[in-house]
């Protein structure tokens, strides 16, 4: 892929001091991270998912039916996260089952094929559908998917760059078959997904530290009522 299909170099920097280890799915996680792939069906969905946790590729992969899942643990810095990946079915008939599972996720990667058009057209269709569905925090990324395709390439890397930028999205193009990028995409919305975490966790810290202040200036201001009042009883 060339370097400038991924448009995340900005975030580079603020990504640097943060170390990501693959660790046991027996430890105790501090977060749990919802991720769902979505796109329509034969873009590749199964395929990236399967290369990134099993390392595999199965050129005639079945359809998915409703939803699977599979977990990775990780050690990111200090914290330990386990990863839900959720596949999901592109099928049409099986958007109402599919729709239900969208509760808690907290990103999705948005897969198109850069040999078929339509899958390309359907992008907004599935970010307005999880936008609707999940009202939380939510990082998105766009992927075109199958870039060993080069000869039977029909989204361009210009178009794709500028629909990355009406959306305000990431881009990244992979494929599955010959494993490039498949890693640094599941690495790269973990570590965005973890830093609204911690972004979340400190804002709930500084709330209870306020609340505790608050807490306290009531208490004090409490007692000067009541000494106030004691002094008004010995007066008359």
């Amino acid at each position: 892929m060339n370097e400038n299909v991924n448009n995340e170099n900005n975030n580079n920097k603020d990504n640097k001091d943060i170390t990501i280890k693959e660790v046991s799915k027996y430890e105790k996680e501090n977060y749990k991270i919802k991720l769902i792939v979505l796109g329509d069906s034969g873009v590749g969905k199964t395929n990236i998912i399967n290369r990134y946790v099993k390392d595999t590729f199965i050129a005639n992969t079945r359809a998915t039916v409703g939803v699977e899942f599979f977990i990775k643990t990780f050690r990111v810095n200090n914290d330990v996260i386990k990863l839900e990946i959720w596949d999901t079915a592109g099928q049409e008939r099986y958007k109402s089952i599919t729709s239900a599972y969208y509760k808690g996720s907290r990103g999705a990667l948005l897969v198109y094929d850069i040999t078929r058009i339509s899958t390309f057209d359907d992008i907004e269709k599935w970010m307005n559908e999880i936008c609707e569905k999940v009202k939380g925090p939510l990082k998105l990324m766009l992927i075109g998917n199958k870039s060993d395709l080069t000869n039977d390439r029909k989204i361009t890397t210009e178009m794709a760059l500028e629909k990355a930028k009406i959306l305000n999205l990431p881009l990244m193009e992979t494929s599955a078959l010959n494993s490039d990028n498949i890693q640094k995409v599941f690495e790269n919305i973990l570590i965005e997904i973890y830093k609204e975490f911690k972004k979340e966790k400190e804002k709930d810290k500084n709330f209870l530290s306020d609340k505790s202040s608050g807490i306290k200036l009531d208490i004090e201001e409490q007692k000067d009522i009541e000494k106030e009042t004691e002094n008004k009883k010995c007066c008359l």
